[in-house]
């Protein structure tokens, strides 16, 4: 513990020393990985699969809020699957611009979530989403963890789109629309995995603002347990297929992000925990401190002396022999009073 404490107070003290250059790097990777696996589940657009383009977008989204590299991963989106229909580029880019003005107006703040959620499902770990949110953003986070859900379940819909496409007539454009429509805006999986997120994002929030001995651990553990539980009743009773060890395992993962988390963020020391009562002329104030729990390393340098060493210090050779201080002593002549003071000294200590 005292290693790993040592470990979190180097990269706190790191960050706060370059805080702007670790800034931009981590939103050049947050941008530069959404995009690529964005390429990676679509790939139909040349312009916007370039890798240069997207470094070179990805350079502009670190410069600039969270919420810019959400649009912009959105325009790729939307120019990706322009190149296979256009109309379910339509139908995407209507419920995108719906998506974002929703997002805009009510939790503008928190970009990184509509950036998370794909990406975790993207990484097979989803049910860790959740519980960062609720961590991190709070309530806050439901809508735009459910417009990444849709995001992903959008994104996951091309490649069967692809291999439904050349079914459909040339007259059959409303067929076409209501197969696009099922399958992502009334996608059955998708609302359901959205309730599920938006449901253990509030129960985690709320947990963990209970002013209780590890209310964060609770919280991180109960909120997986209930997740799980929700995923399951729900897929059970809508006949939704399921993977029971991906389950198991992406509980896992989300107990042990949550707890990665809880350790560089909410790391404290409840056993120094103080509790005060104070009082003004409108009200009584109950107020509980718990302290933090750093490790912060100093260089401390010991100096040694003893009456000795320090005398010796001191010791001003021209006091002894009895001269004044333009009269400098010869070598033998210092010699000889230094010894004979440091035997007095060692006399006057005996006795």
């Amino acid at each position: 513990m005292t290693e790993l404490l040592k470990i979190k107070d180097g990269l706190q003290r790191l960050y706060g020393r370059y805080d702007m250059v670790i800034s931009h790097i981590l939103k050049f990777a947050a941008a530069f990985i959404s995009f690529m696996l964005i390429r990676g589940m679509t790939g139909y657009s040349s312009a916007a699969s370039s890798v240069f383009v997207l470094i070179l977008l990805s350079a502009v989204c670190a410069f600039l809020p969270a919420g810019v590299t959400a649009l912009a991963g959105c325009i790729l989106i939307v120019l990706q699957i322009y190149e296979i229909s256009i109309e379910f580029a339509i139908i995407t880019l209507v419920m995108l611009l719906i998506l974002l003005l929703v997002y805009y107006v009510f939790s503008p703040k928190t970009g990184y979530v509509l950036l998370l959620v794909p990406v975790m499902f993207m990484l097979h770990i989803p049910y860790a989403a959740p519980v960062i949110v609720g961590l991190t953003a709070g309530a806050v986070g439901i809508v735009p963890a459910f417009f990444g859900t849709y995001l992903y379940f959008t994104l996951a819909f091309c490649s069967e789109f692809m291999a439904s496409v050349s079914s459909f007539g040339e007259g059959e454009f409303v067929t076409k629309l209501t197969f696009i429509m099922d399958n992502t805006i009334l996608n059955k999986e998708m609302l359901v995995m959205g309730i599920v997120f938006a449901a253990t994002i509030v129960l985690v929030h709320v947990i963990r603002s209970f002013s209780i001995d590890r209310s964060w651990i609770i919280a991180i553990v109960t909120g997986s347990v209930v997740e799980a539980v929700l995923v399951v009743m729900s897929h059970v009773m809508l006949s939704l297929s399921f993977s029971m060890p991906g389950l198991i395992v992406g509980i896992v993962i989300s107990i042990v992000i949550g707890l990665v988390l809880n350790f560089f963020i909410f790391s404290v020391d409840y056993s120094r925990t103080e509790r005060v009562q104070f009082e003004d002329d409108d009200y009584y104030y109950y107020v509980k401190a718990v302290p933090k729990l750093n490790m912060t390393v100093t260089d401390v340098k010991v100096k040694k002396i003893n009456s000795r060493t320090q005398k010796a210090e001191e010791y001003d050779v021209r006091d002894s022999y009895g001269a004044d201080e333009n009269t400098e002593p010869d070598e033998s002549e210092r010699r000889m009073a230094y010894e004979r003071d440091v035997l007095n000294l060692e006399d006057e200590e005996e006795k």
